[in-house]
């Protein structure tokens, strides 16, 4: 399927995003990667203002915006924002965050040219991204096993061919997909489980990812974010930090049923993610831990605008 941003029309975007444009400037809009509209009593995102819908396929017949694209950018933002309820305002709710991330919200809109392929955007920001992960100098370049660098070298090198207009074959990607379930995520350091099971799911061609890719980077930003956060807590908290991320692997990899459900308590032989995740400790360090996210949110801001950057830079280039 070809998509053409704003059917080509510099009239039809200039329709469809000044409204939006209104409803940012007023704050009347909240970033959520589903494209919220209209549904469960919460504020209309970009994304759904934008187009009026909540369904991808939707979205993209009306904008020629990849639905992808559009949720990478709300997430971009939500994970730098934070919406606190108001009552008495007229939008019941204030959206904070910095300048630098809220702008955002209406620059990568006024990026996109009328017309402009974006498919190819989403996959070369995932490369972009794996290219980040393998880094010496990523803040958990650390905790990521040898096994796994080495996976993560192996699907770049085969992303790059595809780029380039190879195909690698099927025995090239399950040779790479036999390593990473080799490597074993489940037995990496907690602070790489999630570096780990990202590159589990990248082992595939790169535009059979794209659609999935929002969700999936979601939990390694999530994470890395977390991270940033360490460098200003007490040794205590930075272990009970890991007990936290412990408990929540052993709550991700525990058997199900076919409903979804898990038969068992799967932290009963982890006392100490139980303390930590209890709404006890929460309740009791919750002004400390907002402390520590005030004096990470520099970090974790100057991470975001990077990373919105190179999604401004693709989409201009396209």
């Amino acid at each position: 399927m070809s998509l053409a941003a704003f059917c080509g029309s510099a009239a039809v975007k200039e329709q469809m995003v000044e409204p939006v444009r209104v409803q940012w400037i007023a704050r009347a809009l909240v970033p959520n990667a589903p494209l919220n509209w209209q549904r469960d009593d919460q504020p209309d995102s970009i994304g759904g203002a934008l187009a009026g819908t909540n369904d991808r396929a939707e979205f993209e017949e009306r904008t020629g915006i990849p639905a992808e694209l559009a949720q990478l950018c709300e997430l971009l933002i939500a994970v730098g924002t934070q919406k606190a309820d108001v009552p008495d305002s007229a939008a019941g709710f204030s959206l904070e965050g910095a300048e630098s991330l809220l702008a955002f919200g209406m620059e990568w809109l006024d990026a996109v040219r009328p017309g402009a392929d974006l498919r190819l955007i989403v996959p070369q920001f995932a490369r972009h991204c794996l290219d980040t992960l393998l880094r010496p100098e990523f803040a958990l370049a650390p905790y990521i096993s040898p096994e796994f660098r080495d996976v993560g070298q192996r699907i770049a090198a085969l992303w790059d061919r595809e780029f380039a207009g190879q195909i690698p074959t099927r025995t090239e990607w399950r040779s790479v997909q036999q390593a990473a379930l080799a490597a074993d995520a489940n037995t990496t350091h907690v602070w790489g489980y999630r570096v780990a099971t990202f590159l589990e799911s990248m082992a595939w061609p790169v535009r059979s990812v794209s659609g999935e890719f929002v969700g999936l980077f979601e939990q390694i930003l999530f994470n890395w974010l977390l991270f940033l956060e360490t460098e200003y807590m007490t040794e205590e908290e930075r272990i009970d930090r890991e007990h936290l991320l412990i408990g929540l692997r052993a709550m991700a990899i525990a058997p199900r049923d076919d409903a979804g459900n898990i038969g068992f308590d799967p932290l009963e032989p982890l006392p100490q993610s139980q303390r930590v995740i209890s709404v006890d400790y929460i309740m009791s360090t919750m002004e400390r831990t907002q402390k520590v996210r005030d004096a990470a949110r520099g970090r974790k801001d100057e991470v975001i605008r990077d990373l919105m950057n190179t999604v401004l830079t693709l989409i201009r280039s396209a």
